[in-house]
């Protein structure tokens, strides 16, 4: 299965801009990752010094004067309050008959690593700059994971999610306009999977299991810009959608003819990262900088990670395994960060971001959970000059989030469904980290 999605058009916005000379890095940058379960706080598509430029906005990798490679690596803690005593999954239950409990959702708990290269070139032929990129990130325990769930499971719509797989970019952009403005394009890579089963019942019973995994690839755009002390980007993330297929079919063989033949379809979405458009600007004071942004993100595509099955039955008509639906609105994220120096190489920030739920309504049988969700960021820095060990600067950070997921009352429409006649939805999430970078 390779996914190609086409590239929407892009419209062509940007303001004058601001030639950053920050030498540390945004909450964001940090870590490296604008997964859905970390969320984000600060603008990192608004500054120029960004190790991590291929995953946010590549139009940065033009307008960096040096190489620099950074690598961060962060402990994620994600803690939901009891549901209460509602009317338990079938998973769950003793029998098929409905059955109430106290429902706990699992704490989630994730370790992960990030790492950031770019390259700065100058080409004489058009006297422009350009740049080059990667960007790579994943978990600690494996690079790829499976987790699917019953239709009518309790599970975390964001949380455990995208963060739990592979993620890459790489990029590249060109100066359009020398010093002040910038186009960059890359792929977003990540993993998915395919195969096929095959069991053999007969004298010599045998069974054969393909699976095969898939770089796939889906497109980011950025423009940049700058002048004087301000600066302001635009980005555009298409989709990330990778799906999970697995065929099997089941065969009886009586004298060398099939007497049974039985095929099935599994299949389910690995997990889910929205289209998104991006606007960020940044102006830089002469004791602060601030940074503002923006996240339009389309979830009309989304798709629970819930395995369905599909197979034939004896009239060839498809049966299908049937979930709850899930109503999804499209949603603005606001963000906004401030960066304090405390001494000439040691400096702060903190920075909010507000993530309103694009689910609209879950009162049916599905029971995909999420809330508005507020996130509050904290940075520190510490810049080593030149003389330190070697000729390259080298900055150290460590940072900070927590989230906090706001209660939200369900009232199931049916009671006897799972989840009925109703419960209450919050918890927290706590994020901290180290962060190095480099320029050469």
């Amino acid at each position: 299965m390779l996914y190609s999605p086409s590239v929407k058009s892009l419209f062509f916005i940007f303001l004058l801009g601001f030639a950053s000379a920050l030498g540390w890095a945004s909450q964001a940058q940090n870590f490296g990752l604008d997964a859905e379960s970390t969320g984000r706080v600060g603008s990192v598509t608004a500054e120029v010094d960004n190790a991590y430029s291929a995953l946010f906005n590549p139009a940065l990798l033009a307008a960096k004067s040096q190489k620099s490679f950074a690598f961060s690596t962060s402990q994620t803690q994600v803690q939901f309050n009891e549901l209460g005593s509602i009317v338990l999954p079938r998973s769950q239950r003793r029998s098929d008959e409905p059955e109430k409990g106290n429902v706990q959702i699992p704490a989630i708990n994730q370790t992960r690593w990030s790492l950031g290269f770019n390259y700065p070139v100058f080409l004489k032929s058009v006297s422009r700059k350009a740049g080059f990129g990667f960007a790579l990130s994943g978990p600690y325990e494996k690079l790829r994971g499976f987790e699917a769930h019953a239709p009518d499971d309790f599970f975390s719509m964001r949380y455990g999610t995208a963060d739990a797989q592979f993620k890459g970019t790489v990029s590249a952009a060109l100066e359009i306009i020398p010093q002040k403005l910038f186009l960059g394009g890359g792929a977003s890579l990540f993993l998915s999977g395919m195969g096929t089963a095959e069991t053999r019942i007969s004298d010599s019973p045998s069974s054969r299991l393909n699976m095969n995994v898939v770089l796939e690839t889906a497109p980011v755009i950025g423009l940049y810009s700058q002048l004087g002390n301000s600066a302001t980007a635009l980005t555009y993330h298409q989709k990330i959608d990778p799906k999970f297929e697995q065929d099997l079919t089941a065969r009886i063989q009586f004298s060398g003819r099939d007497t049974f033949y039985q095929p099935l379809l599994m299949k389910s979405s690995l997990y889910f990262e929205p289209e998104s458009v991006e606007w960020d600007w940044q102006q830089r004071f002469e004791v602060m900088s601030l940074t503002v942004g923006v996240s339009y993100q389309f979830w009309n595509a989304y798709q629970a990670p819930v395995l369905f099955t599909e197979t034939e039955d004896f009239l060839g008509g498809k049966l299908r395994t049937q979930g709850g639906g899930t109503q999804t609105r499209n949603t603005v994220n606001p963000r906004a960060s401030v960066s304090l120096p405390i001494s000439r190489t040691l400096k702060t920030a903190v920075g909010y971001q507000y993530r309103p739920t694009p689910l609209t309504d879950v009162s049916g049988a599905s029971n995909a959970l999420d809330s508005d969700t507020h996130i509050w960021g904290l940075s520190v820095q510490k810049t080593f000059p030149t003389s330190w060990v070697s000729e390259t600067p080298l900055t150290f950070g460590v940072f900070g989030q927590l989230h906090k997921i706001t209660a939200r009352e369900v009232q199931k429409t049916v009671p006897e469904v799972s989840g009925g006649p109703g419960f209450n939805y919050s918890g927290n999430a706590y994020l901290v980290g180290v962060s190095a970078q480099a320029d050469f």
